[in-house]
């Protein structure tokens, strides 16, 4: 297990957004990209940049929306997914935890990167009376799966892939991280923070690491809204912003390490670096690689998602220059998911009704932005607290509470 928690995004945007991702085996330069990261802003896209999060809200497609969960016989509920992770093995675990709360029997399954496994076994599923599932396909044939969820009837909702079109509208009901929002939460924790670790620095001399995965549409644009923003914040050292691709060496922390190393040596002329990533093992190798270069106490580093670091400091562990990182309770993002299978399934709502205080009405489908929080070494057991009160507010049909604020 340990080794398994030890592969998390996001990010999940998630994170997810980090299963759509693997090795590409195809023997292109490895060489990390070294240029400055192009001036041009980043699109846009459907997700909120900062969500009001209301999880106590009354709608349809929440636990709190008055539906009589134990009123019928439970329903079936699937959970399919690509590849094996850090991620969907927490997600899978918030759905079996739910499936006590709102009345459901509950089974998974790892299609192995396989598109026809994947389809074939959303077929026998339905035939066992599987009529709800979370889907979470690989982004190269989420249109198939879309095609067979509808072709067999089935209520469903994307676990972390993102359903967008090309103008980044969705175009299915979907809960995202947010990727501006993710940016933001990292690139101000900084700006807010970096002086406690690297004292009144010359920022004249600092940079910007982006770690960054150019395959994964997602997560390149969280990586170019960190530049972005970083260029905002610190225009004299906006000529300091480098984006390293990680990519052909793949998304764990070895991928950290052998595209960091290189890059850091490099460039000898930034004295002081931020570090930033969606992906927490690669985020977390290449602090190994400042850490190498005897870099730790000129550096700072945080990720997308928090549970690596959070297991350090709880055991103790000392995480060198990676201080931060922005997490949320996987439990808590699991709710919007199978509460609008089920409102579904109930004949309650349709993808186009679910969450309507998160709808644009610009837009057919809403999509759902979770709140996250950045923790630290000294705030991360707020947020362990604020969960515990979340699901005791549920339990006793009381108000849900306010997430922790960064």
């Amino acid at each position: 297990m340990k080794k398994a928690l030890a592969i998390l995004l996001v990010f999940l945007l998630a994170v997810t957004l980090v299963a759509c991702g693997k090795d590409t085996g195809n023997g292109e330069d490895t060489t990390p990209s070294q240029k400055p990261a192009e001036s041009a802003k980043p699109s846009q896209n459907a997700e909120a940049a900062a969500p009001t999060y209301k999880p106590n809200t009354d709608s349809v497609g929440w636990y709190s929306d008055n539906a009589n969960w134990f009123d019928r016989e439970p329903y079936k509920i699937a959970f399919i997914y690509d590849n094996a992770s850090a991620q969907t093995d927490l997600l899978e675990q918030a759905i079996k935890a739910w499936s006590e709360r709102i009345n459901y029997t509950y089974t998974s399954y790892c299609a192995n990167s396989n598109a026809d496994a994947f389809i074939n076994t959303m077929s026998v599923l339905k035939q066992q009376g599987y009529d709800g599932m979370i889907l979470n396909p690989e982004a190269a044939y989420v249109d198939r799966v879309k095609q067979a969820a509808a072709e067999n009837d089935i209520a469903w909702l994307p676990g972390f892939v993102p359903l967008l079109d090309m103008n980044g509208d969705p175009v299915w009901s979907q809960e995202s991280l947010g990727t501006k929002y993710q940016a933001d939460l990292m690139m101000n924790w900084l700006k807010d923070n970096y002086k406690t670790y690297l004292g009144d620095i010359d920022t004249t001399k600092l940079g910007l690491i982006s770690t960054s995965q150019s395959t994964v549409p997602v997560l390149k644009l969280v990586s170019d809204f960190c530049i972005e923003d970083f260029k905002e914040m610190f225009p004299e050292a906006a000529a300091n912003a480098y984006e390293v691709d990680t990519v052909n060496y793949g998304y764990d922390a070895n991928a950290g390490y052998n595209s960091v190393a290189p890059f850091i040596a490099a460039h000898p002329e930034v004295e002081y670096w931020f570090l930033v990533g969606s992906i927490e093992d690669v985020v977390q190798g290449a602090c190994r690689a400042v850490d190498a270069a005897g870099m730790t106490d000129k550096t700072v580093a945080i990720s997308c998602g928090g549970n690596l670091v959070k297991d350090s400091w709880k055991s103790g562990t000392d995480t060198g220059c990676y201080k931060a990182g922005v997490y949320y309770s996987m439990e808590i993002y699991a709710e919007p998911l199978v509460c609008g299978v089920v409102a579904m399934l109930d004949g309650r709502a349709t993808p186009e009704t679910l969450w309507p205080e998160w709808k644009n009405p610009n837009q057919q489908y809403p999509v759902v932005t979770t709140a996250s929080v950045v923790i630290t070494e000294e705030t991360y057991e707020e947020y362990d607290v604020y969960v515990q009160e979340y699901f005791e507010a549920l339990k006793n049909g009381l108000p849900a509470p306010t997430p922790p604020t960064n």
